[in-house]
């Protein structure tokens, strides 16, 4: 059984998923290089996908190079 999505704000984000500066974070969403957040009319903050972000930090773990 597949779990639920969430959507969370970009405090959480930086919190609990990445662990960057939020100016290093918008850097990143700046160059197409991170998920696109989701703006809701009516809500004052964008959000962000959980399984986007999950998959977001599985690419980027098979971008580096493992050496023997």
């Amino acid at each position: 059984m597949e779990k639920e999505d969430k959507l969370i704000k970009k405090t959480e984000v930086l919190s609990e998923y990445i662990k960057i500066g939020e100016t290093k974070l918008d850097a990143i969403i700046k160059e197409g290089n991170f998920v696109t957040p989701i703006f809701i009319q009516g809500f004052a903050h964008s959000l962000y996908s959980v399984k986007e972000i999950q998959k977001w930090i599985e690419e980027q773990k098979q971008k580096r190079k493992i050496t023997k």
